[in-house]
């Protein structure tokens, strides 16, 4: 494994591949050593430092690579999955302490209090930029506490302006909470605020400053937070479902979609964010196949021999006789990732070098979006009509993904066009049935979460799609005839019994464990947080 240096990422590689930083280090260190001094440090240059710091080539390595795109079917190793490849390795959550903890949440909250210290007359022209970096922490927040349950949040990143040093845990049902309350304040700040702003620009690589997106992507992250109290309180999902969808600053097209933008060279794809080696997975490739799937040579690269073929997902299936020659040493007859998809500049060796195209990390695309209001439609939360915005959904996720690989300069990749999407859309098994109308939901957002399987991952646990009877099949998950469960959570890393925080840490778990889902203890990746009932 080969890890990337961060100072690259950080410092030398923003300025070629997203924007100058303009932020001195000598600056930034006497910020961090004299709070007093933090307005010498610019607001926005902290954003940009968080949000160039909310990927991670290890989370990459560890996380997506070879926990979720494994457990969510997308893929295999190009020697199949073993026997064990169901547990989390010692390695995954990079989100809570690397990225959360270690960077984000300290570089957004120097942003806002480096604002509230700021004389009124600049404080006043920078309510929006305090109010997207508020909407950016809050999502991070949501993001730790998904798969962790209890965080510190609201007394967390306080030491330096005169808070704890010891930050309580927040329950996860407290941490919704408070999110969604940030995001509607936000919301509110934004489409509000008349008075002449100075805008983060270019320090934004997600939506150049652009207060109307970030309202909008504010809006659509409610519901997707709101979604998730599905089983544990459906009539808060319900009210907050209808306060958002009654605000008319709502996501309208692929183009508000919420994402990071890259250059080429930022996931190197010759570091650990390299996406080689990684077989297409059988059940995906299938029904992409068989359905005509115009997303299909965005997500999947052909074999050798110009075919799509997958690796069987099941361990055993894997190790039959039968089956030995798609996994010997030298074999090229697996299809593999799509790799420039997830890093540009990934030298596919046929003569031409490293790729120059531009990159890209969905955070809350407009596809999900539109699958949120189809499944709270079909569950009867809502008085949307379900259809509309299934298909609505359909259609721009294959834009969505046609635009990102012809960005990414995928090799041989022609972008699709609209009568391709309405021949993929009216095939049977696509176009909506109404009887099946919450698993085509899910199924579709499950394509649609090709780059987030993190995020596929929370859809499968909420509503149980795809499975093996779904309208995508799974494949049942057999390790030497045994069936193989997934994860639903993070093992939680127990701090040192001398550290300052262990006693609330324990006071945390504590209160957790009173979940009788929670599992066998802190580190049973099996068990459930409060919010993933069965």
């Amino acid at each position: 494994m080969k890890t990337i240096n961060k100072t690259k990422i950080y410092f030398l590689m923003v300025s070629a591949l997203l924007v100058a930083s303009g932020c001195k280090k000598e600056s930034f260190v006497e910020a961090n050593l004299n709070p007093t001094t933090l307005y010498e440090v610019k607001p926005e240059d902290q954003f940009l430092r968080a949000a160039v710091g909310s990927q991670d080539d290890f989370e990459y390595y560890a996380d997506v690579y070879r926990a979720a795109n494994v457990w969510m079917q997308y893929t295999t190793p190009l020697t199949g999955n073993g026997l064990n490849f169901n547990n989390v390795g010692s390695q995954f959550n990079t989100r809570y302490g690397k990225i959360f903890y270690g960077r984000l949440g300290p570089a957004l909250v120097d942003a806002i209090k480096i604002i509230e210290a700021m004389p009124d007359a600049d404080k006043n022209a920078r309510v929006n930029m305090k109010a997207i970096s508020q909407i950016l922490l809050s999502y991070y927040a949501f993001y730790v506490s998904d798969i962790n349950g209890s965080i510190p949040y609201s007394q967390a990143f306080q030491a330096r302006y005169g808070g704890t040093t010891t930050p309580a845990y927040d329950t996860q049902q407290a941490v919704f909470a408070k999110v969604d309350a940030e995001l509607k304040a936000a919301v509110a700040t934004l489409k509000s605020n008349a008075s002449a702003q100075i805008s983060l620009g270019a320090n934004d690589p997600y939506f150049g400053g652009d207060a109307t997106l970030w309202a909008k992507a504010a809006n659509a992250l409610r519901l997707k937070i709101a979604i998730r109290l599905m089983k544990v309180d459906p009539t808060k999902m319900k009210a907050i479902a209808t306060e958002v969808l009654s605000d008319p600053v709502q996501m309208a097209n692929v183009n508000d979609s919420w994402m990071l933008k890259v250059g080429p060279s930022y996931a190197d794809g010759t570091g650990n964010f390299n996406p080689g080696n990684f077989a297409a997975g059988k059940p995906v490739l299938d029904f992409l196949v068989a359905k005509g799937d115009p997303r299909l040579s965005a997500f999947y690269r052909p074999n050798s021999a110009g075919n799509y073929v997958g690796s069987f997902t099941s361990p055993d299936d894997a190790k039959l006789p039968a089956n030995a020659p798609l996994y010997a040493p030298s074999s090229t007859l697996l299809s593999q990732l799509q790799h420039r998809l997830f890093t540009p500049n990934y030298n596919e060796n046929d003569g031409f070098g490293a790729g120059t195209g531009k990159g890209f990390y969905p955070v809350l695309t407009y596809a999900e979006y539109c699958f949120l209001r189809a499944d709270l439609a079909a569950r009867g939360v809502t008085t949307d009509v379900a259809e509309k915005w299934y298909k609505n959904g359909v259609y721009a996720s294959v834009q969505f993904y046609s635009d990102r690989a012809v960005d990414a300069k995928v090799s041989n990749f022609n972008a699709v066009t609209v009568s391709a999407i309405d021949t993929y859309y009216n095939t049977v098994g696509i176009k909506y049935d109404a009887t099946k109308a919450t698993d085509q939901i899910a199924c579709q957002a499950y394509l649609d979460f090709y780059r987030q399987p993190l995020e596929a991952w929370a859809w499968w646990k909420r509503t149980g799609f795809p499975n093996t009877t779904s309208v995508l099949a799974w494949s049942e998950l057999k390790g030497n005839g045994s069936i193989l469960q997934l994860a639903r959570r993070a093992g939680l890393t127990l701090l040192s019994n001398i550290d300052l925080n262990y006693p609330n840490q324990q006071a945390a778990i504590a209160e957790m464990a009173k979940n009788p889902d929670f599992g066998a203890g802190p580190n049973d990746p099996f068990g459930r947080v409060w919010w993933d009932k069965k």
